[in-house]
């Protein structure tokens, strides 16, 4: 997992910034009234159709990956819009671009699904009235309140909103995953897994969430974790012991450090390991 890039252009948000989120939101409302403003919502499958079209611009922010296990979709699954704080339980989230991501369906239908662990006080709901409210101008203002508007927030107005509870789960938008994760070989079964970067309760934390809420740690990935990590340190190994110009050795370096961009599969180990190999800076 790595840190991922929000979008904050509204030209590629639409139908979740502006008036037309706004009238979603208002829906949103009504259904939330018509269920009987009980805290639980009743998503029809109208409503379930709203997040899906966000899917094509979140996948261009996680490059075609799954946000968490960082395995390419298009070879395995399409991929799913996921909520990171489950639509059951924070419903007034359920249209807010700024809680999805796109993620594998392995790591969301499998595993995640409404699981979600805080320490302390959830998240609070906003102030709803038991009562639509009696004008027009009273609704738009408390549809206002559900969410941010993802084009006029900032990545830190939107973290500070959600600090106000403490997850075990690392949201790969307002958190960084690297700090957290780190990786251990285990030549003997060629697999590679996920540990805790640090002995720090936060990171310990982070990486029991993700191995009991995604299965991050499953076989399917720590076999192709490996894969790709052999051929990383088999790379690193020609460039450090193999007999080559300063020249090629620089263009060498360069082509292994792309295998750790974004947009490649499990960046995240691979750039654990190279800086581990003095190969890439901190």
């Amino acid at each position: 997992m790595i840190r991922l890039p929000r979008t904050r252009d509204a030209r590629q948000l639409t139908g979740f910034t502006g008036a037309p989120l706004q009238a979603r939101l208002g829906r949103l409302l009504a259904y939330y009234y018509a269920d009987g403003a009980t805290g639980q919502v009743d998503f029809k499958p109208k409503a379930r159709q709203v997040w899906g079209k966000a899917k094509p611009q979140l996948k261009k922010e996680s490059f075609g990956k799954c946000a968490y296990c960082e395995a390419d979709t298009a070879v395995v699954a399409h991929g799913d819009v996921e909520h990171f704080r489950p639509k059951s339980a924070y419903w007034w989230l359920a249209y807010c671009y700024d809680n999805y991501t796109f993620s594998c369906q392995v790591c969301n239908q499998t595993y995640k699904g409404d699981t979600f662990h805080v320490v302390g006080a959830s998240l609070p709901a906003p102030p709803v009235p038991p009562s639509p409210p009696a004008t027009p101008a009273q609704l738009a203002a408390l549809a206002g309140s559900l969410c941010p508007d993802p084009a006029a927030a900032t990545d830190a107005s939107v973290a500070r909103l959600f600090a106000a509870e403490d997850a075990d789960l690392v949201d790969p938008y307002t958190g960084d995953p690297e700090k957290l994760f780190g990786w251990k070989v285990i030549p003997a079964t060629q697999e590679v897994l996920l540990v805790p970067r640090t002995r720090a309760a936060r990171a310990r934390r982070a990486v029991k969430a993700a191995e009991d809420m995604l299965g991050l740690n499953r076989e399917e990935l720590r076999r192709l974790r490996w894969q790709a990590y052999d051929e990383l340190e088999t790379m690193a190994l020609a460039i450090q012991e193999g007999r080559f110009t300063d020249a090629r050795k620089k263009e060498l370096l360069l082509r292994l450090q792309r295998q750790a961009q974004g947009s490649r599969p499990f960046a995240g180990m691979k750039r654990f390991f190279l800086r581990a190999w003095g190969l890439l800076g901190t």
